[in-house]
């Protein structure tokens, strides 16, 4: 039934009064997370093709093989967004588990808080990784692909959606990698939003 109204949904979007275009700002991503340097990672053109971003960005927080890897990706289109769920299995990773997860933000936001994520452990060669990754449009997150593709398609045109995906090695200790997730997702979410909300900033620090 959703997956239906996705594709009715530029018919919806089309009845719509023509809004402003928004600007993602990627500099709005803080370089430090409390203790954490951030290092910005070479973008690949082709991922970027691949994803129909109009940009995107990486940055790597922490030294290996502690470190927390963040990549934000924005675009127009609901197509965008593709869900590490699927894009894990695709690269030979096998879903350990997979769970809902919220995002705590201290400070007031723009729109309802829990900000909602998806939590999951990959592996592959005996290698274990835990995956956060976070759907947001205007207006709030979502957990599921299908939902937030229809939020993207139905909210104000020009406004796109963006994906916040994070990534942490698990070693012996998946409680302090999944610590590490939060800590930096909580800190760059507000950031990284900042551009649909014009009468909003969020607190300094």
């Amino acid at each position: 039934m959703l997956l239906a109204g996705i594709i009715l949904a530029p018919v919806v979007r089309d009845m719509r009064p023509r809004a402003v275009q928004y600007h993602v700002d990627l500099a709005a991503i803080p370089m430090q997370v409390n203790d954490l340097e951030g290092t910005v990672l070479p973008e690949d053109e082709g991922v970027q093709a691949y994803l129909e971003a109009e940009t995107m960005k990486t940055i790597a927080y922490g030294e290996p093989p502690q470190a927390v890897t963040l990549s934000v990706i924005y675009g127009g289109s609901w197509r965008t967004v593709h869900s590490p769920a699927q894009c894990y299995p695709a690269a030979g990773w096998q879903v350990v588990w997979e769970r809902d997860a919220v995002v705590p933000i201290e400070e007031d936001l723009p729109h309802a808080k829990p900000v909602l994520g998806r939590l999951m452990r990959v592996e592959r060669d005996e290698r274990a990784q835990l995956v956060l990754f976070v759907f947001a449009h205007k207006g709030g997150t979502a957990i599921d692909y299908a939902e937030h593709a229809w939020a993207v398609q139905t909210g104000p045109q020009g406004a796109g959606g963006l994906s916040l995906m994070l990534s942490a090695a698990v070693f012996t200790d998946e409680e302090k990698a999944q610590d590490r997730l939060i800590e930096v997702a909580s800190v760059v979410y507000p950031r990284v939003i900042s551009f649909w909300y014009e009468d909003w900033e969020p607190s300094e620090g």
